[in-house]
């Protein structure tokens, strides 16, 4: 589709909503998905079903293109919510305001239907943004505006418990001793870790933090996987010069059964219009 005309060429601005996946049929037909690879489908699906039902006409002149998969929503039950514990990961894929938390909490909140969710984790990627390699190790100095926004949302009651995510030893001590709220969790990925570094699991055993697995990768998306995605269902030129923002991922659990009740996404990406094929 490439030499095709483009179907959105003023949109510089997209968020997309999976809704509940868990009884997704196209995804159950795909098993050992990644992270990446569930996100990315999602992504196909709202854009793909967003076009499909647009007026073609009105899609040329859209700035923004924000699709729910209404269908697929699930809000919880308030005689119920005490039984389901939510969890919120929130995915910084280029370093941005650290509003951006907010703005995703608000964004699952609302869906869901609820006030607050138990946990909320932060996993920050190491792109820059400064160039298409570029990569920085994590510090205090980057957590810190976006730990700030997490601890007003406990302060506010919209999170109960904070955690981290790939946080070495000596830079897990600095943000524990730094916060207010302190951080319960450190998820670690076991792909660049086969083994808990020793002066990490001792840290963490002293203050009790809980040291978790994941399997999500450094960098969640990337802006070719990104444009990939989009393309399938697009063209060549709708999907340049797109870029992730942030990405969330919530579960809901039923605490006394361990069975997930709720898994979804909730995706923003932007496009620089001056970096466009022409």
């Amino acid at each position: 589709m490439a030499d095709e005309i483009p179907m959105f060429p003023k949109a510089t601005s997209m968020f997309v909503h999976s809704g509940n996946i868990i009884n997704w049929n196209r995804l159950k037909r795909k098993p050992n998905l990644t992270p990446t690879d569930e996100l990315c489908d999602c992504i196909n699906k709202a854009l793909g079903d967003y076009l499909e039902s647009a007026d073609k006409t009105q899609l040329q002149y859209v700035t923004e293109i924000y699709k729910v998969n209404t269908e697929n929503v699930d809000v919880l039950d308030e005689n119920e919510r005490d039984d389901v514990k939510v969890t919120v990961k929130v995915f910084i894929c280029l370093p941005q305001s650290p509003s951006v938390i907010g703005e995703a909490i608000s964004k699952v909140l609302n869906e869901l239907g609820t006030s607050y969710v138990e946990t909320l984790l932060l996993a920050i990627s190491p792109l820059t943004g400064e160039d298409e390699d570029s990569e920085q190790p994590l510090s205090l100095e980057i957590i810190q505006p976006y730990w700030e926004a997490m601890e007003e949302l406990v302060s506010a009651n919209k999170a109960f418990t904070l955690g981290v995510c790939d946080l070495s030893k000596d830079v897990l001590e600095d943000l524990y001793t730094w916060a207010k709220v302190k951080p319960c969790i450190n998820q670690v990925n076991l792909e660049s870790c086969c083994v808990m570094p020793k002066d990490l699991t001792e840290y963490a055993k002293a203050i009790n933090i809980q040291l978790l697995t994941h399997n999500d990768s450094p960098v969640f998306i990337n802006k070719e996987r990104l444009q990939e995605t989009i393309q399938q269902v697009s063209t060549e030129r709708d999907s340049d010069a797109w870029s992730p923002q942030w990405a969330v991922r919530y579960s809901g659990i039923i605490k006394c059964r361990g069975i997930i009740k709720l898994k979804g996404y909730v995706f923003h990406a932007l496009r620089d219009n001056k970096k466009r094929i022409l």
